[in-house]
């Protein structure tokens, strides 16, 4: 019997039952386990003895999967006895990389969740809710509206989900900063050397001061009714220019980590204001993780890293030492690839996972990001949140079969087709032998153009080329699926023209089209032409 997350204890007893059977009512109990349940299949019916009414979902949830595998057959008498190892077991997907998708695929998504006894979910927004006064900001994004954010907090709720609001408040804000009507808010309204990408020709970080704050307050008061959530993700990741423009000497004289953490203590009292707990991304407090003891108590530091050799030993250990509250948060490794990345994905959310119960982390929060355009199929992320629901229940257990359970388990399961042309995809983009970060060698030969590609050039191997088309050239699949190994092949083909200096056919535009059905069919519309703007035509 496959059961995921696995349970902690499972023994079969003498003897099987026939469905319908009675099922006894559910028992609230302090003597369930801490946060857990126990469930009894025996010849008298089927008992639930739960801590509490979320445990007793997940026991649900348990049956339901163990009916799944009888459905026309006797089920085996046992009993279960299971907890999570981590309190909190998290997704959140980017929806403000183009791709917003309907209410019908949001409820999908919050149903396969529920299946796997997740308990959180958050929608990474940046500029994708249609706040009242900032028209401006996502006219063309097809942004979530307050009503569909109720409608989907009711639905989380009832599934023992909370859906956490997310709204980035210092970071990462150029799709306002772009706009004359928010230039007074940035830290370089005139643009900025962007680290890994150059110049960038408007700001994409709030100046550090009280204006910021208060501009950021007001969206809180019109974001967080529409949730029964006390907390919110404040985001603060990644503020590129800080210490450019308007904080550049307060940066010189105190320091830039110092400088983040007095404007996150304001923007952490205007979350108190509204009564709630803060969490934000960690990438610059854990320079100086002393400094998180400054916080208090109530916030959540969000510890993320991608990759398979990424330090969460030393900065889970740093930030238990501050004393502070945190989450591990690992990544699906799907987006900047096209086919998926699951050699860097799978460890490391088992990383992440051992981390987070080794330091007593709050939890664990899977991300799905979107970078550049968020052309990747949804479905390669089922296999990592398989693995990261399994780890972050059951942190110690053996290995199990996600092939199994995506093809069985999950309410909208997997062909076995659909599920090795996954692992092929990821296997054929991992056979280079030079290891790249964050993206994969094929997605990155697909969407280079001119000159950046003779940079590319230099690091590859014109044989590992033509291997990786040859094997995406040996088989074919169906759906979004086989998009994703067209446009990997194409990228193969292009990077063997290019490295044998012949001129590259353009991408076919019946795979363009392809792209784009497939995107209106779960996805709105807004955000499409961005997307695909990002394709190279010639």
């Amino acid at each position: 019997m496959l059961l995921l997350p696995s349970p902690k204890s499972l023994t079969f007893t003498d003897g099987n039952v026939s469905i319908p059977t009675p099922v006894a009512a559910t028992t609230l109990t302090p003597f369930a386990p801490r946060n857990g349940y126990t469930l009894s299949i025996t010849s008298e019916g089927i008992r639930i003895d739960a801590a509490d009414e979320a445990s007793a979902f997940y026991a649900r949830t348990t049956l339901q999967q163990i009916l799944t595998q009888f459905p026309s057959s006797h089920v085996p008498c046992l009993e279960i006895e299971d907890w999570p190892d981590l309190e909190v077991r998290g997704y959140m997907l980017d929806i403000s990389r183009c791709k917003v998708p309907t209410q019908k695929s949001l409820f999908e998504l919050i149903d396969l969740l529920a299946s796997l006894k997740y308990n959180q979910i958050q929608l990474y927004t940046e500029h994708t809710f249609a706040y009242r006064d900032h028209h401006r900001v996502w006219q063309e994004a097809s942004p979530l509206s307050p009503t569909d954010i109720k409608e989907l907090d009711a639905y989380c709720a009832k599934r023992f989900i909370e859906l956490v609001p997310n709204q980035n408040s210092f970071g990462h804000m150029e799709r306002w900063l772009r706009h004359p009507a928010y230039h007074h808010l940035a830290e370089s309204p005139g643009g900025f050397e962007h680290p890994i990408s150059g110049w960038k020709p408007f700001g994409s970080t709030l100046k550090p001061n009280a204006e910021s704050a208060e501009f950021v307050d007001r969206l809180f008061s019109e974001l967080l009714p529409n949730f029964r959530s006390r907390q919110l993700n404040v985001g603060g990741d990644e503020p590129w220019e800080l210490g450019q423009g308007f904080s550049k000497s307060e940066v010189t004289k105190r320091g830039k980590t110092r400088l983040y953490l007095d404007h996150l203590l304001r923007i952490q009292s205007k979350v108190h204001a509204h009564g709630c707990t803060m969490q934000f991304w960690g990438d610059i407090i854990i320079n100086q993780p002393e400094l998180a003891s400054e916080l208090g108590p109530d916030v959540t530091a969000l510890l993320w890293g991608y990759e398979v050799d990424h330090p969460f030993t030393e900065h889970c250990q740093a930030m238990q030492a501050a004393g502070a509250k945190f989450l591990v948060v690992p990544g699906t490794s799907s987006w900047n690839s096209i086919g998926g990345r699951l050699y860097t994905a799978l460890p490391n959310i088992d990383q992440a996972a051992d981390n987070a119960k080794r330091f007593s982390a709050k939890g664990l929060l899977l991300t799905d990001w979107g970078d550049n355009g968020h052309q990747q199929s949804h479905l390669l992320s089922i296999p990592p949140i398989l693995q990261a629901a399994e780890k972050s229940w059951n942190t110690d257990s053996p290995s199990v079969s996600i092939k199994e359970a995506a093809m069985q388990l999950i309410p909208t399961p997997l062909s076995e087709s659909e599920y090795e042309t996954i692992f092929q995809l990821s296997s054929i983009a991992g056979s280079f032998s030079k290891y790249l970060h964050n993206q994969s060698w094929l997605s990155k030969i697909l969407f280079a153009r001119g000159e950046q590609f003779a940079e590319t050039a230099q690091q590859l191997r014109n044989d590992e080329v033509d291997q990786a088309k040859n094997r995406l050239a040996s088989f074919e699949t169906n759906g979004e699926l086989e998009l994703a190994r067209k446009f990997l092949l194409y990228a193969a083909q292009k990077g063997s023209s290019l490295l044998n200096q012949k001129t590259p056919d353009s991408i076919p535009p019946e795979y363009l089209e392809a792209f784009s059905k497939f995107w209106l069919a779960r996805n709105r519309p807004g955000g499409l032409e961005e997307s695909l703007s990002h394709f190279p035509t010639n």
